[in-house]
């Protein structure tokens, strides 16, 4: 069951992204985000085992550093990365579950029924969720027929996912990229939505900051969206 960190952990991350976001002109590729993500969430990993969670952020001659625990080395990274230190931080000490474990759970709340703490500020959310959930569902049910056709719905399925995929503005796309600005411009909604599709979020475990990582890499991506795109 997937469990996402709490809104109020995403409210602070809308104020990181508001203050120390990068600018549409200094993107880079996603899987150069996430690198540079992951070089400090797994040091911040190491640090929390040997000595508990110690982070501090400095910024010198414009390079941003952060320094993780007790005699670990500083590593510079790019400024929004030491921004959200503090934040990965917290994630690696644990946060308390929140009861959102599900698609339809998101998109219930996204509507203002149920847990609304989610609240969609794009308009969009509900929209692109039902999009997803439906084409889920699809897949679920293509993979049941394949049983019993050796597989032959699976394979025609895939083969016609793969014609689409170089189709430009396809609807997959189009509620990738619609995730991805909404996530861009505060929507917790819209952050909640990416990184639940980017992967499962363990109830009552450990929170996964390579998976935390993922997700912001795929908001701050230049090609992120079809990163996302590839998870559903």
């Amino acid at each position: 069951m997937m469990a996402l960190p709490p809104p109020e952990k995403l409210h602070d991350l809308v104020r990181i992204f508001q203050t120390s976001a990068l600018a549409a002109s200094s993107f880079e590729p996603f899987s150069v985000t996430k690198a540079k993500l992951a070089k400090y969430t797994k040091m911040l990993a190491t640090a929390a085992v040997q000595s508990g969670i110690q982070t501090g952020v400095t910024v010198a001659s414009g390079v941003a550093t952060v320094s993780v625990g007790v005699g670990v080395a500083s590593i510079a990274i790019f400024p929004l990365g030491a921004a959200l230190a503090p934040w990965f931080g917290a994630l690696a000490i644990g946060y308390k579950a929140n009861g959102i474990f599900a698609l339809h759970d998101l998109r219930a709340s996204a509507a203002g029924r149920g847990n609304g703490a989610y609240a969609c500020t794009c308009g969009k959310c509900v929209e692109h969720l039902t999009y997803v959930i439906d084409r889920k569902e699809a897949n679920t049910a293509i993979l049941a027929v394949g049983i019993f056709t050796a597989g032959l719905a699976i394979i025609a399925d895939r083969l016609n996912s793969v014609r689409k995929s170089f189709q430009s503005n396809r609807p997959k796309e189009r509620i990738c990229r619609g995730f991805v600005a909404g996530a861009r411009d505060g929507c917790i909604c819209a952050i909640a939505s990416v990184m639940m599709i980017s992967g499962d979020w363990k109830h009552e475990e450990k929170a996964d900051l390579d998976l935390a990582s993922e997700a912001i890499a795929i908001i701050w991506s230049s090609d992120g969206h079809e990163r996302l795109k590839s998870k559903w």
